[in-house]
Formats: C-alpha cells, sequence, structure tokens
C-alpha cells in the first residue's frame, strides 16, 4: 500500500494505539488532543507500548514508527492532508456529529472519515456528513495496539471502494480486520460479547458461582478452543445434529434480560466500578491500577508472541 498521510482524533487510552498501529507503514499519522499535556500523555503510552511490543518481536524499527507519529491540538492541521482519519473521541452522540460534520468541511474532499464506535449507528455518528459513501466503522479493541480484531462496518451508504480500502489499510498495518456488512449496535464481537456478561452476570446474580470461577470456567474452560475454531465452526465440528438437540435443551433456560442486572447497577450506586475505585465484582483494594493493566497486556504479548499473531 502506497505511503499516505492519516489522522486520529483523540489521543486516550483507544486513539494512540490506534496512531501506533497506523504508524506500522509509512506516511505521517498526525494525533489531535485537546490539550499539548493531554498529547504529551498519548506518547508517552506509545512510546511504552512500543517497549513492550518490541520485547515479544511484534514490531520492528520502533524509531522509524515513533518519528511517523505527529502531535497537533489543531484539527485543520491535523487532517488537512490526511487519506484517512479516524475519530476516537468519547461516546457522545452530539460530540462526534459536531466532529463528522468539522471533519467534512476540513479534510480532503476524498478522505475516508471512521469512527471507532460500535455502539454508535454510524448513520446517526455522521449525520450531518453530506457524502456519507466515505464514511465507515473502523472498531478496535482495547488494548488497540494488541488486540489484532479490527470491525470494518459498513453504513447504509458507505462505498465498495470505501470498505475495501480500509480494509486492506488494516491489513497492512498488520491487524485482522473482518467486513460488517450491516449498521447495527454493537457489530459481531461487542454483541457476542455481551451475550456472554449477560450470562455471567445472571449466573453470579443467582448465586450458581462465585465472580472467580464463572471467569475460570471461561478462560480455562470453552476460551481456549476460540483460539482455534469459532463458534460457528465448533457446531460444524460436533454436528449441527447435536447442537439443535442441545440448543432446545438449554437455550430457554439461558437469560434474557433487557439491560444490566439490578445488582450491577446498586454496585454503580455504591460507587463500585471494578478496579478504578478499589471493587468491583472483584476486591481490588490496595492495587496499583497500571500495574494490573500492565501485567495483563504483558500477559496478552506473550501470548500473542507464542501463537505468532
Amino acid at each position: 500500500m502506497e505511503a499516505v498521510t492519516r489522522a486520529v482524533i483523540g489521543p486516550g487510552l483507544m486513539g494512540h494505539g490506534i496512531a501506533l498501529v497506523m504508524a506500522k507503514v509509512p506516511g505521517d499519522v498526525w494525533l489531535c488532543g485537546e490539550s499539548d499535556a493531554v498529547l504529551v500523555a498519548a506518547i508517552k503510552r506509545i512510546d511504552q507500548s512500543l517497549q513492550q511490543l518490541s520485547r515479544y518481536g511484534l514490531v520492528q524499527d520502533t524509531a522509524a514508527i515513533a518519528a511517523r507519529i505527529r502531535p497537533t491540538t489543531d484539527l485543520a492541521q491535523a487532517v488537512e492532508s490526511a487519506r484517512f482519519v479516524v475519530e476516537a473521541v468519547p461516546e457522545d452522540l452530539a460530540l462526534k456529529q459536531t466532529l463528522f460534520a468539522d471533519l467534512e468541511r476540513l479534510a480532503l474532499s476524498d478522505a475516508i472519515l471512521a469512527t471507532n464506535s460500535s455502539g454508535l449507528p454510524i448513520a446517526e455518528s455522521a449525520a450531518r456528513v453530506k457524502n456519507k459513501a466515505r464514511v465507515v466503522g473502523s472498531h478496535f479493541f482495547l488494548p488497540a495496539q494488541i488486540i489484532p480484531l479490527v470491525e470494518v462496518s459498513r453504513g447504509a451508504e458507505t462505498s465498495e471502494e470505501t470498505m475495501q480500502w480500509v480494509y486492506d489499510h488494516w491489513r497492512a498495518c498488520g491487524k485482522e480486520p473482518i467486513r460488517i456488512e450491516k449498521d447495527l449496535p454493537g457489530y459481531v464481537a461487542n454483541r457476542m460479547q455481551g451475550a456472554l456478561v449477560r450470562e455471567a452476570t445472571h449466573l453470579l446474580a443467582e448465586g450458581v458461582a462465585n465472580a472467580e470461577d464463572i471467569d475460570k470456567a471461561v478462560r480455562v474452560g470453552f476460551g481456549l478452543r476460540y483460539l482455534v475454531s469459532g463458534p460457528l465452526e465448533q457446531r460444524d465440528l460436533g454436528g449441527l445434529d447435536l447442537h439443535v438437540a442441545l440448543a432446545g435443551e438449554l437455550w430457554p433456560h439461558l437469560d434474557t434480560s433487557a439491560g444490566p442486572f439490578p445488582m450491577v447497577k446498586e454496585m454503580v450506586e455504591r460507587g463500585e466500578l471494578g478496579l478504578k475505585t478499589g471493587k468491583g465484582f472483584y476486591d481490588w483494594s490496595g492495587v496499583d491500577e497500571d500495574a494490573v493493566r500492565a501485567e495483563k497486556y504483558e500477559a496478552l504479548l506473550k501470548l500473542m508472541a507464542s501463537l505468532g499473531l
């Protein structure tokens, strides 16, 4: 793929990782943030991530990657020559609609404009964009610089040229993109993950098992099989006749709640928000948040390196 200028708007936990991924291939990557302080923090995280990735042989030439990333607080400067722009700002519909309107006004007329959101429909985020053929979903998973998957999602008016260019771009950057052909909340991965989390919290609320054992069932049980075969291929391997028989027995007993469980809402009201407040489903009191995340990232990197991902 030819070297082109690209831009990421929003240098937070997701945005800095997306910028790093982009910078794996030649061409400037503008990283736009609200303040110099935010950008300094983002560049620091990028440098730390490059060191991590390099230790496991998952990136080469870290100096060249870092040199391609150009921080700025000026949106116009960030997008004026960009062929591809990804927004990674907070999940606020009004904010995204205003940003997309600004991007259409400031960016090149043929620049592709992408949203990293999977919760807000493309049609809503890009409601004020006139040329919707160049708007596409480009959804990463935390940590963006580590998890291979990117969901490339079609809006109602997204052109095939736009879809294919973005798909090819992420492949060139070393990612594993998939095509989502309909604009629906959660795309594919978060919908499947949501179904799993709903059943997990249901089992916890009903006292079937504790949080550690519910998580353990995934980590050292069926979760390991997903590294080799996805849920549909596994059904083929086991036989669809067996699947039909088991689903008929089990599915009527699965949870179908339409929203978060009261138990979890009550936890939020008490300020039990998880790692960042010291308590959630687990007790995180006295634990360093950054150290925990770094440990989890290291574990992911070791796994990826061992699997050759």
